[in-house]
């Protein structure tokens, strides 16, 4: 396991840097075990996951974050490319994205100036805002401003995708009043166009 990665403190967190080339299957397997036998290690820090000088695809990316969920009480999981110093400080300026591993219930807010996914639904009366795109694995019935810095090349994902308000850049849609949430279909909104369209994934 050692071989496979090692961890590094910074300021507000601990870095798990991975070795370089390593291969997905050595690293679910470590993760894995790690998880198993120290789920309480990353309690009430934030985690960030180093993955640099590797080449994943987006759905070892996605099994991975499930992995990663394993461990108890994370305050906030980071994907990083690059080297991270001790001195450095993650804030809501962090071009990272950021992992929010719960539901956000009405009156809950996110905000972070890069990409944002939520590992759970975001409720009537949640709101998410994101510099780059948002991504959520659940229901989405929120408020979502995607592009927030004004980047049309945002996009906003989810499980279902039935927001109370959908926003990209300057330009903001809506759910029809019809819309089906009882049936899970993945979709993604993007513009094109000057216009906000909904397609299925």
């Amino acid at each position: 396991m050692a071989s496979v990665f090692s961890f590094q403190a910074v300021s507000d967190g601990i870095v798990m840097n991975f070795r370089d080339g390593s291969t997905f299957g050595s690293i679910k397997k470590a993760v894995n075990l790690h998880a198993a036998e120290a789920s309480d290690f990353f309690t009430g820090v934030n985690l960030y996951l180093n993955l640099s000088g590797l080449e994943l695809t987006y759905e070892q990316l996605e099994e991975l974050m499930q992995i990663v969920k394993k461990y108890n009480r994370v305050n906030k999981i980071y994907f990083t490319a690059r080297k991270i110093e001790k001195e450095e400080k993650s804030s809501e300026n962090s071009s990272e994205a950021v992992i929010i591993n719960r539901t956000l219930r009405s009156g809950q807010r996110v905000k972070h100036q890069a990409n944002v996914v939520i590992v759970g639904d975001v409720n009537p009366g949640a709101e998410v805002i994101a510099g780059g795109d948002i991504i959520v694995f659940g229901r989405l019935r929120g408020v979502v401003h995607a592009g927030a810095g004004g980047s049309k090349e945002a996009q906003v994902a989810a499980l279902k995708l039935n927001p109370t308000q959908l926003r990209i850049a300057s330009l903001i849609a809506r759910s029809p009043d019809d819309s089906d949430s009882s049936k899970l279909q993945a979709e993604r909104a993007f513009i094109e166009n000057d216009q906000i369209i909904v397609e299925k994934i």
